[in-house]
């Protein structure tokens, strides 16, 4: 059992990611704020632990920002830091164990180009800066950088602490505007 553990855990990460192709409103930041106000009080436990749990699957933090922001617009600064811990615990992860559950194969398989040339990147003198890139542009898989950084060796602390330059203007600005689009929902 324990030698079929990445093809088990790759198999339970592919049916949930055909799930969310087949059924892409169930990661809209609408029905995930609708989730968590039906949950009541544990909806901020469940937010902690989907934020800090959701870079298993290598599902993007943004709609989950934003469904925090919208669900708890009352506690910006906890969403945010909530925010910034899941995007935190997903870089060590994906940067750590890139081979668990075989993302290091669906990362090469999804994005062949780009982690070629995020080798070369991450080779060169400006591989911080260009993190910070890679990370404020919110359109790019953040993930592929941080297993990318974890596999050229670059220093855990570099990247993160790239990453966490490049994230923190897009949580900010994730965070404070869904909390207004909460607040205008509510009225």
């Amino acid at each position: 059992m324990i030698k079929h553990l990445n093809t088990i855990w790759f198999a339970v990460v592919a049916i949930i990611l055909a799930s969310i192709v087949i059924f892409p409103d169930w990661l809209s930041r609408e029905s995930i704020s609708g989730l968590l106000n039906q949950m009541g009080a544990m909806a901020l436990v469940a937010y902690v632990l989907v934020s800090v749990t959701r870079s298993l699957l290598l599902i993007p933090c943004t709609p989950f920002i934003l469904a925090g922001a919208i669900s708890f617009p009352q506690w910006p600064f906890l969403v945010f830091a909530i925010s910034i811990l899941g995007i935190v615990v997903g870089a060590f992860l994906v940067y750590s164990f890139p081979s668990f559950g075989g993302y290091d194969e669906l990362l090469e398989k999804k994005y062949p180009d780009k982690i070629s040339s995020l080798k070369k990147k991450m080779h060169s003198k400006h591989a911080f800066w260009f993190i910070v890139a890679w990370s404020f542009f919110p359109l790019v898989p953040t993930d592929a950088v941080c297993y990318v950084a974890g596999m050229v060796k670059l220093s855990f602390r570099k990247m993160i602490t790239a990453l966490l330059v490049g994230e923190l203007p897009l949580v900010t600005v994730y965070v404070f505007l869904g909390a207004e689009i909460g607040e205008w929902l509510r009225i």
